[in-house]
């Protein structure tokens, strides 16, 4: 009852403030307005972030011991949230907000906020400092679409919550939790479409506290190396990645990483395809993924933490390769929601010999060689039950680098590198079978030459070729289902279409549909005279019936254009077909194989 309460009235004091906060916000003219730079298009009041700084502060008053409130976190997120109103009210330079954050965290220093477990003061002070205001701002960069920060936010408070419980961090939990209220209190008013946004004050208020509490909590009590670095990095992921992803795209493009943009995750997830509202859920669970990693790192032991973060890690590096290059090939001229901020190039024949050829590949061969290293070290914890002694650890560091020479020469061989990933099929994972294949008997073969296999155990290899083929494949795959699926979605808007044709060239057309928005396309249903396939669906579309139901269905479902894609049926059923839609007053087209008739 006591950990509700601690919950539940500072989400009630920030659902009955948030309101208020906007009317004042309205009335003293402190708002977002829309700007090149900026992702909203309307005029959204600002000053939020009072809300959850006040319900924040009157609960820790209220129901923490006085002796157990963690002043140095009061002190310094006091003072970055007046740093924050100031910067919404009258604005401020990059220098002197950075100056002003360093202050803050001093501050925050001197009452008792510092990384504990170096033990010299010259390093840890400025460590602290780098972490506080890093993920201050890491929070501020992410407070760039609807409901992004602050529901972030909100599932990293509570794995900080659930962690420092389990630590037995009291403390740290109670504030934990008291944050996590305050914030989601607000997000309903924040969540898309926005009726306020928190703000400078709010956001970096919000980076500032969760730093404080990773150094107090995670940091300060967890028993082994491993989780004191990660768990605090795992609960603040997705800031974390947002802001190194911007400032690594912008270093590239010459761009400066203090100025706003439309180039952060989330803008890219709405450029590839995604409603704004997914484009959060989708950072959301990615948030929740690695805040379930950093509980599991408490419980499991150390490789196989290091087995899952190596994995999640390796995830977010392929996430943001799929995410920088699928935004790269654009030409015309830019439409209205497109970011000028994302790199589009005119000349696509010299972006396919500078960036293709050379920059892919070489992220490929990178991606590959963690991977090798993942598979390679995960079949020694599964042959050895998570228990690796001195002398296997000597076999890996003498037998890694041969392995990794190898397989990556087999790749090249097997004509692995070169495909394109997001039109991964059957063909590349036989190339990569083949790999595989190649560069664990070869290396097989040269760890008999070089040390005549003394002390390698054979389920090793079986094992790391089986991780290797699912890593490498599931990797690859991933990508082709991030482009087709996740990534495009049918709009709600775009000519209604019936598919008669619930077969090879069906699928194919859907297919197309989806990669190919121009198309303008809004597949209602497919038609099939096949009765085994009513109510069956291909890529979420249901087969509505055959082609005696046309008529009902355009109109019904008031259907602009029927597609007939059988190009294998005989010319009297098409010509049916064909003669139906005339009767339905519906204009129709055919596809013959790729080509239109």
């Amino acid at each position: 009852m006591k950990y509700f309460a601690l919950f539940i009235i500072p989400f009630l004091l920030s659902v009955l403030l948030t309101p208020l906060v906007k009317i004042i916000a309205t009335k003293l003219g402190i708002v977002a307005r829309p700007k090149e730079d900026r992702w909203h298009q309307k005029v959204v009041p600002l000053l939020g972030g009072l809300s959850i700084y006040a319900s924040f502060l009157i609960s820790c008053l209220m129901f923490l011991p006085k002796n157990s409130i963690p002043l140095g976190l009061i002190v310094g997120a006091s003072s970055i949230f007046i740093l924050g109103l100031i910067d919404d009210i009258k604005g401020l330079n990059p220098q002197n907000k950075i100056i002003g954050q360093i202050v803050c965290a001093s501050l925050a220093i001197i009452f008792g906020v510092i990384i504990k477990i170096i033990p010299l003061p010259i390093v840890a002070i400025p460590l602290t400092i780098l972490w506080i205001v890093g993920i201050a701002n890491a929070f501020n960069l992410l407070d760039n679409m609807d409901g992004l920060s602050s529901g972030v936010a909100v599932i990293a408070a509570m794995t900080l919550f659930v962690c420092s419980l389990i630590l037995k961090n009291y403390e740290v939990a109670g504030a934990s939790l008291i944050l996590a209220g305050a914030t989601l209190g607000f997000l309903p008013y924040n969540f898309y479409p926005a009726k306020i946004f928190m703000g400078d004050c709010g956001a970096m208020f919000i980076g500032f506290a969760l730093a404080c509490l990773t150094i107090q909590g995670t940091w300060k009590e967890a028993s082994n190396l491993f989780i004191v670095l990660f768990t605090p990095v795992l609960a603040l992921a997705v800031p974390i990645f947002d802001t190194a992803f911007v400032a690594i795209t912008r270093k590239i493009d010459g761009k400066s990483i203090a100025k706003g943009g439309r180039d952060h995750t989330s803008h890219r997830l709405v450029f590839l395809g995604l409603p704004e509202k997914k484009a959060v859920i989708i950072l959301y669970i990615i948030s929740a993924i690695f805040g379930l990693a950093a509980l599991a790192s408490l419980f499991v032991k150390i490789y196989t933490s290091v087995v899952i973060i190596t994995l999640l890690l390796i995830s977010f590096f392929a996430f943001g390769l799929f995410l920088s290059q699928s935004t790269s090939f654009k030409k015309g001229p830019l439409k209205e929601k497109e970011n000028k901020d994302v790199p589009y190039y005119k000349d696509e024949i010299a972006l396919v010999n500078a960036l293709v050829r050379y920059k892919r590949v070489i992220f490929e061969i990178i991606f590959d060689l963690c991977l090798i290293c993942m598979a390679y070290l995960s079949s020694y914890i599964i042959r050895y039950e998570g228990v690796i002694s001195s002398d296997n650890f000597d076999l890996i560091t003498k037998s890694l680098p041969i392995i990794i020479a190898i397989k990556l020469s087999a790749f090249f061989v097997a004509g692995v590198y070169g495909n394109i990933w997001r039109y991964s099929g059957l063909s590349e994972l036989l190339d990569i079978t083949k790999g595989i294949f190649i560069g664990s008997v070869a290396s097989v073969l040269a760890l008999l030459a070089v040390f005549r296999f003394k002390g390698f155990s054979r389920m090793i290899f079986i094992l790391d070729a089986m991780i290797l083929l699912i890593l490498m494949s599931g990797a690859r795959i991933a990508f082709r289902l991030f482009r087709e699926h996740l990534f495009v979605s049918f709009e709600t808007r775009g000519k209604k279409i019936l598919i008669v044709g619930a077969g090879d060239a069906g699928d194919a057309f859907l297919r197309e549909i989806r990669k190919n928005r121009e198309l303008n396309y809004r597949p209602i249903g497919f038609i099939d005279d096949d009765l085994a396939k009513l109510g069956r669906r291909i890529q979420g579309i249901i087969v509505l019936g055959t082609r005696i139901d046309i008529p009902g269905l355009v109109k019904d479902r008031q259907i602009e254009e029927v597609i007939i894609a059988m190009p294998s049926v005989d010319r009297k059923t098409i010509e049916n077909i064909a003669t139906i839609c005339k009767e339905s007053g519906v204009a129709y087209r055919e596809i013959g194989g790729v080509y239109w008739k």
